[in-house]
């Protein structure tokens, strides 16, 4: 049986925020995959983040990317999207889609970043939750329930982040029930929003986990709820364009769903899987 060749990333990072390549250069690379469209997302402003965009840098990555999307119309479909933190007050008013995404979970009056580093999440545990990882992982699930009945926004990002440095489980077991509790019942909201949510592969890429987030878990609850789910490598590298797309089908079809969607030109498609 042939499989569906997935020729669409929406969720890319490019130097205007903390990607490897500038936004022709990715471009280039996509359409060297025979890629039909591509979206870029940098990280939107936050003043609490160093990998997101300075506020001056935003006017300078509207007109890259239009000035790319005009110079390569017909050959293939640019998107000028945005990836937006949920604390972030940033404007998002000026772009084609955007993301919204967790990374950073409010505590006593701190934040604390989900994907920095396993060993920043463990000392935020420490020094935070007194050791207990699965009271970290209630407030992350809290926070992105809160951004999913919140935003506004066309995709949901990575909602099961909290699980980029677990890949071994050795930080917590993510069948326990004081982890699943949190994580199938945001996985049911997130379902029932209508949003698309994002399958992300890019820890794959990085090296960190061997299997994209959310996890079967989380896929099986989304499936049953009705949720749509496209797919995205998070690329900071434009060798990761497709990084795990085949695997993520898999896996996708092995949790129940039968059909996904993708950008096509401006707006989502579905397809059979």
């Amino acid at each position: 049986m042939e499989v569906y060749r997935i020729l669409s990333n929406v969720h890319t990072h490019t130097t205007f925020s903390d990607g490897r390549d500038t936004a022709e250069g990715m471009l280039r690379a996509a359409l060297a995959k025979g890629f039909h469209t591509l979206g870029f997302s940098d990280h939107g402003h936050a003043d609490y983040d160093d990998c997101s965009m300075p506020v001056e840098t935003e006017p300078r990555y509207r007109n890259e990317i239009r000035r790319l999307k005009e110079e390569y119309a017909g050959r293939i479909h640019v998107l000028l999207g945005y990836e937006h933190d949920w604390l972030s007050p940033a404007n998002v008013s000026e772009y084609d889609y955007w993301i919204e995404s967790v990374h950073y979970v409010p505590k006593d009056g701190q934040l604390w970043c989900v994907d920095a580093t396993r060993e920043r999440q463990v000392e935020a545990c420490r020094t935070l939750y007194g050791g207990d990882m699965y009271a970290l992982c209630r407030d992350y699930f809290r926070t992105v329930c809160q951004s999913v009945e919140g935003t506004g926004a066309d995709i949901l990002g990575h909602i099961e982040l909290v699980m980029k440095f677990n890949e071994a489980r050795d930080l917590f077991d993510d069948a326990d029930p004081r982890y699943l509790a949190p994580a199938l019942e945001c996985a049911e909201l997130a379902a029932r929003s209508g949003r698309l949510i994002e399958i992300n592969t890019g820890a794959v890429a990085k090296g960190y986990r061997t299997r994209p987030y959310p996890g079967e878990a989380m896929l099986r609850r989304i499936a049953a709820c009705g949720g749509r789910i496209l797919f995205s490598s998070d690329c900071h590298n434009s060798d990761w364009l497709d990084c795990g797309f085949t695997d993520a089908v898999a896996l996708a079809k092995a949790c129940g769903f039968r059909t996904a969607w993708e950008y096509r030109g401006g707006e989502p498609a579905e397809y059979p899987l």
